[in-house]
């Protein structure tokens, strides 16, 4: 269901580039850090040390879980510490901090990797200093500089500038510029300085106030030749899943966004894939919840709210558990909300749902179900059918996952007006309630079993065919 709106648009996490930039990656086996030199790590993944393939597929996986699942560095932690038992690797340094090294800096450049992507649509970026406990005082000078994107010196300059850097870029319009009075702002002089590789003996010059290794754009692609060289005698390496979700928050074990993608897979339809792409192009998050989160400045959503604050983009803080409790008269009742200003979906979980006892037979099975009425809908929901069989709670909320991806479907599309009385035709009697929940109904219907759908309504099948093409 669609729920009162947020005051202002949410910002969006680039998800969808981060996971993209980071499954794209080749496993090296390195020994040190910068046996890779500067944008080498933009396609391959390494540890310093993890020289086994085995080995350092783990860690891939434990990082590729971290990014999808929005789990925290100590999740990441104990993730570390099972990999290094498990392997027996003896490893440099103490296993928190070489930990959060790893999650850090995957995390961050994942992100920037997304950031760099998305920003392209602005013609002029502005650099912003983040909130590192130990500033930089070359990185404090750049605050504020205020270039074209195509300006050289954002090829060495974009973020992440250093372990631990924490900078930001920021799109600006020229129109914003001219609003704001701002103009473009310089940066200080480059100077260069030389670093010595104590292992290679190579001398590298590179720009004051960046790491080595770190002087260079999270996309740009350079060096492949001696990643190459690296890596040609590698086994296969670890394969991330395929996903229709890219990206999931959930604080229930069994219902977790790989259980969510093995059903969504199994439905196997041009419609589900393009559910993918839309989700995918539109960064679209996900947070499933049990019903107790749900409810406002209950203990149970106090508990939680700094994971899903942490995992939602940056502007979703300032609203707190607002971004994913409710309201409503229904209040807790509601099995999912979203907004039209909002880039994720709100689904209500029992305990002990588990997406590996929900058979997507029984998701396709609900609309020939609920299509078989002549006149007046005989059912409430397609999620209430489904709820009512074998796959009961486990698929009635990815039912509801994809009833809330349909209410986002007409927000991305303008929300266009149904093209038939959505009073008198409608699958469901929910459907039949306001032009939202027909969308957001009869877009389940089309994803699920569109030639049933087709069979029951020609127009409204065709409409969806059209509607989401036009947001993908």
């Amino acid at each position: 269901m669609p729920a009162n709106t947020l005051s202002t648009n949410y910002g969006s996490l680039p998800f969808a580039e981060a996971i993209d930039f980071f499954k794209n990656k080749l496993n090296i086996p390195t020994e040190r850090w910068n046996d890779v030199w500067q944008s080498g790590h933009n396609s391959g993944f390494m540890v310093a040390g993890a020289l086994k393939d085995d080995l350092l597929n783990d860690f891939r996986k434990a990082v590729d879980s971290a990014i999808a699942e929005g789990k925290s560095i100590n999740w990441f932690k104990k993730e570390f510490n099972n990999i290094v038992a498990k392997h027996g690797w003896a490893h440099n340094g103490k296993a928190s901090w070489r930990a959060k090294v790893i999650f850090d800096t995957n995390m961050r450049q994942s992100y920037n990797a997304g950031r760099y992507e998305q920003l392209q649509h602005f013609d002029y970026w502005e650099y912003q200093h983040g909130d590192s406990r130990y500033p930089r005082a070359m990185h404090l000078k750049w605050h504020g500089t205020t270039l074209p994107k195509d300006h050289n010196w954002w090829q060495t300059h974009f973020p992440q500038n250093g372990w631990g850097c924490k900078c930001k870029v920021r799109g600006r319009t020229a129109k914003q510029l001219e609003r704001q009075g701002k103009k473009v702002k310089l940066p200080p002089k480059t100077e260069l300085v030389e670093w010595t590789d104590k292992a290679t003996g190579e001398v590298h010059k590179i720009p004051k106030g960046i790491d080595p290794g770190f002087d260079y754009t999270p996309k740009k692609t350079i060096n492949k030749q001696k990643q190459k060289k690296v890596s040609i005698e590698k086994a296969v390496s670890f394969q991330p899943p395929r996903r229709i979700a890219p990206t999931a928050f959930s604080t229930v074990k069994g219902a977790d966004v790989h259980g969510l993608n093995r059903v969504l897979l199994q439905i196997n339809t041009p419609e589900i894939n393009k559910v993918g792409k839309f989700v995918t192009t539109h960064n679209l998050q996900s947070v499933l919840i049990k019903t107790s989160e749900m409810k406002p400045r209950s203990v149970a959503a106090k508990k939680i709210t700094e994971q899903v604050l942490t995992y939602l983009p940056p502007s979703a803080r300032p609203y707190g558990s607002n971004s994913f409790t409710i309201r409503t008269r229904r209040g807790t009742k509601t099995n999912g909300w979203t907004s039209n200003e909002i880039d994720h979906v709100i689904v209500r979980l029992e305990s002990n749902t588990n997406f590996n006892k929900a058979d997507h037979r029984d998701l396709i099975n609900a609309i020939k179900t609920a299509t078989l009425n002549t006149g007046k809908a005989q059912y409430w929901s397609i999620s209430k059918i489904v709820r009512l069989s074998k796959s009961g709670d486990h698929g009635g909320a990815i039912t509801t996952w994809l009833h809330e991806m349909g209410h986002q479907l007409r927000f991305k599309a303008g929300n266009p007006m149904p093209p038939v009385n959505y009073k008198n035709v409608s699958i469901t009697e929910y459907g039949s309630k306001n032009y939202d929940e027909w969308h957001a109904e009869h877009f389940v219907a089309w994803v699920l079993n569109r030639e049933t759908l087709y069979q029951w309504n020609k127009e409204v099948a065709l409409y969806f065919d059209a509607l989401i093409n036009k947001v993908i």
